[in-house]
């Protein structure tokens, strides 16, 4: 194992020639809130991060409508730019959904069959190996607990029931059982009550979703797509993401229910949602407390000074240009 790809997809909420394009295909179906689109100029943190803690990434496949931040040095022999037109067809352009924009990324030209992905929201907070994403022979790391489905206001859940349909028409208890030292694992530590608690029924109820840069094959994707091609275009015609929607996550569960993956730490990663009191997303930016971490956009009372703290905490932390940026 020696060549890990990273995608992330990003996009520039100030672009107005985007902005025009979204209002002209705005409908009251879709989830067209500011918080899925705003830019916190966080981005070159990622970056600044990448660079410190995983020199080591073969490429880094930037994934936008076709903007780019100016600082952005894109003759970087690590950076490959992909605009959705280089791998959506046509015909779901344009697209302001995120899940459309992920279910197709192992289209992406040139991607390494070992990948990890990466929202712009998701940061390496740490040090890691190559190790840490996929095992020698290339089976990814992952935590694999099962948990209910748990219904909750701005969620994802209704996209989440909806992979776990496609899950239950493959799966069942028994393939638990047949890796089950894989789902009841030491690395797991109290959050294996979470998946004994499931274990009673024979159809799966969910899986802990950790919301943390995942590891894929390609190959994952692909066989996915071969299988169920028809539900999934049904996400691809939807310009904005609705509830009907799958997302990537349902790639991860496969891997996961055919036990091609090698237990991890469930402590890796960290998500935090976004509030008028960060402290403790601020304190694990600053100390590097855990490996990889999530800072998810939500309301807040006052954007700007949120903005402000998170991008001092980050300066703090990664005060130097990097080789990414011009």
């Amino acid at each position: 194992m020696d060549k890990v790809d990273f995608v992330i997809d990003w996009v520039d909420d100030s672009d107005p020639d985007w902005n025009a394009e979204r209002r002209k295909y705005k409908t009251d179906d879709g989830d067209n809130r500011s918080v899925r689109y705003r830019d916190w100029n966080l981005l070159k943190y990622w970056f600044r991060s990448v660079e410190k803690n995983a020199s080591w990434v073969n490429k880094i496949y930037f994934v936008t409508y076709g903007h780019l931040p100016n600082w952005l040095d894109t003759t970087n022999s690590k950076i490959e730019v992909i605009k959705h037109s280089d791998y959506i067809p046509e015909e779901y352009l344009p697209t302001f959904n995120s899940n459309t924009i992920e279910l197709l990324i192992n289209r992406i030209p040139d991607l390494s069959e070992h990948f990890v992905f990466f929202n712009d929201d998701f940061y390496i907070n740490s040090y890691v190996t190559i190790n840490d994403f996929f095992n020698k022979q290339g089976i990814p790391r992952d935590s694999g607990i099962l948990s209910p489905q748990l219904p909750k206001q701005n969620s994802i859940t209704h996209i989440t029931t909806n992979n776990l349909e496609i899950i239950n028409k493959y799966f069942s208890r028994r393939d638990v059982f047949k890796n089950i030292w894989k789902f009841l694992n030491l690395k797991y530590g109290k959050q294996n009550i979470k998946t004994i608690a499931t274990l009673p029924w024979n159809i799966l109820l969910g899986f802990h979703d950790l919301h943390i840069p995942i590891a894929f094959r390609k190959e994952t994707f692909d066989f996915v797509w071969e299988l169920e091609e028809d539900n999934l275009k049904k996400t691809l015609s939807n310009k904005f993401r609705t509830n009907e929607d799958y997302n990537i996550w349902l790639f991860r569960y496969f891997q996961l229910m055919q036990g091609t993956f090698v237990p991890r730490k469930s402590t890796f990663g960290k998500y935090y949602d976004i509030s008028d009191d960060n402290k403790n997303v601020i304190n694990d930016i600053k100390s590097g407390k855990h490996h990889l971490i999530v800072i998810n956009d939500q309301e807040v009372n006052n954007f700007e000074v949120v903005k402000k703290e998170l991008i001092d905490a980050f300066e703090e932390r990664y005060p130097l240009k990097c080789e990414f940026e011009k």
